[in-house]
């Protein structure tokens, strides 16, 4: 027997060792590959409900979207009380679903451009809050963070809000946004208090009541724009005590971006804390509003080129981003942005590469180097299988490979992996190795995951060819 690469491949010569043959030429780091779990996000309802909404068609153009966040006031969803504005979501939902992109939900109670965020009726029923006046001049109404009132009306929300969506296949997190300004955590633009640790807890237990089965993501300034000592480090526990994730709103923001004291930072202001959850949760970066970098100087030139994108990348590095929010018009992030979109589209989260593979037909032992260039490893573990195809088509076999575990693949750190392929006593002729990683559930979600190759060596089922071999 004798192993020979795919002609198509344009690898090195055949040879009758076993030695691993190179991939390297096969590969393509230009091409968008459209992956689930992973990618940008755009902001359809931005704390308004006319705020970037955009057309259909600029959002369905950025590369790799993942999903819509749906960040909006709580009394525009329970206007009144009990009764709900579901086309908010449902319309939304039912719309981008089929068409592959999701819906994350942020439900706020504080918003600076709208005197009751929380609804009116809340305070009618008893509820104490306090009017402040925001940042840009308006007054707006902020409940009191732990009363008691509050809290049974938003307990009530939150549980009518998983009775409907909670574990939904196109729901991709509940962001807790029951605290701070635009549900951020922090009240910079309002009145200035800082939470106390236990009345953080109580809203991220209210949140863990309701939601059993989405994932539950957490601002990073709801615990350290807050805390300090050691209730920041019992705050930083309880997040991964509870398998929060976390989100960065905003990078690139002026303030930070261009201190003095935050140089060398990158805009990325706790990295540690997406360290925190990486194990078990991706990170969830959301950009300044795209004007504001514009008209500060935090993003300058074509895909930020003359200022921003590279402090950026080493942001989103440091913080294993697995989604990336630009926070603007769709078509006008695309235009200024283009070569940008379509690099992070690939980066963030998990982007795999095969350098070599190596097939012994005698043993069935294939061994293959995988190599992850994205930001993060994965956190949905997906299915390899194996073809073995005769070049006549007279032969073909495909083998689950249960051994493999892709969320194992860490980004810049080649792994490799032998698999036991019991092929048995093939006849004599030429043979095809394929293989394919394949996102198997939910059952309406099921699609191959693409690979860092050209595009030729895919077949119709998603199955990339690398080897060849003769018996």
């Amino acid at each position: 027997m004798k192993l020979k690469p795919l002609l198509i491949c344009a690898l090195a010569a055949a040879t009758a060792s076993l030695a691993a043959k190179s991939l390297r030429d096969a590969q393509d780091s230009e091409r968008v590959l459209f992956n689930p779990d992973k990618g940008w996000y755009h902001h359809y309802y931005d704390n308004t409900l006319g705020r970037y909404l955009g057309s259909d068609e600029s959002i369905a153009a950025i590369p790799n979207m993942h999903h819509l966040f749906l960040r909006f006031a709580w009394s525009f969803l329970e206007p009144e009380e009990g009764k709900f504005n579901w086309a908010l979501i449902d319309d939304i939902a039912g719309k981008w679903y089929p068409r592959g992109v999701k819906v994350s939900l942020s439900i706020t109670c504080n918003e600076t451009g709208i005197k009751y965020a929380t609804p009116k009726w809340v305070f009618d029923a008893g509820a104490k809050g306090n009017i402040v006046k925001a940042r840009w001049g308006d007054e707006i109404v902020e409940p009191q963070i732990d009363d008691p009132v509050f809290m049974e009306k938003l307990e009530n929300l939150h549980r009518a809000i998983a009775a409907r969506y909670d574990g939904k296949p196109f729901i991709v997190d509940m962001t807790l946004a029951s605290l701070g300004n635009w549900g951020e955590g922090h009240y910079s633009a309002s009145s200035h208090i800082k939470v106390p640790l236990e009345a953080i807890k109580k809203h991220i237990d209210l949140y863990k009541r309701c939601y059993k089965r989405s994932r539950l993501t957490i601002g990073d300034d709801w615990i350290g724009n807050n805390l300090d000592g050691g209730d920041l480090e019992e705050g930083r526990k309880y997040v991964v005590k509870n398998g929060l994730a976390y989100r960065d709103d905003s990078i690139l923001v002026e303030w930070h971006y261009f201190a003095k004291v935050n140089k060398g930072k990158d805009s990325l202001l706790r990295p540690e804390f997406f360290d925190d959850i990486y194990p078990y949760a991706p990170g969830t970066i959301e950009l300044e509003h795209y004007k504001s970098t514009l008209k500060s100087g935090s993003w300058k030139g074509r895909n930020g080129s003359e200022e921003g994108a590279a402090a950026l990348r080493r942001a989103l590095k440091r913080a294993h981003c697995t989604y990336l929010g630009y926070h603007g018009y769709a078509d006008e992030y695309a235009r200024d942005n283009p070569e940008f979109l379509r690099e992070m589209a690939n980066k963030v989260g998990y982007w795999y590469f095969i350098n070599s593979a190596d097939f012994d037909p005698k043993t069935g032992r294939l061994t293959l180097e995988w190599e992850n260039r994205g930001m993060a490893h994965a956190f949905k573990r997906y299915a390899l299988f194996v073809k073995i195809r005769s070049c006549d088509g007279k032969f073909e076999r495909v083998f689950p490979i249960a051994s493999a575990d892709n969320r194992k693949w860490e980004p810049d750190t080649p792994v490799s992996e032998t698999y036991a392929i019991p092929v048995g006593d093939l006849p004599s002729g030429e043979y095809a190795v394929s293989v394919l990683l394949k996102k198997t559930s939910p059952k309406g979600e099921a699609r191959p995951i693409e690979l860092g190759f050209k595009e030729e060596l895919r077949d119709s089922g998603g199955f990339y060819k690398i080897l060849k071999f003769e018996k």
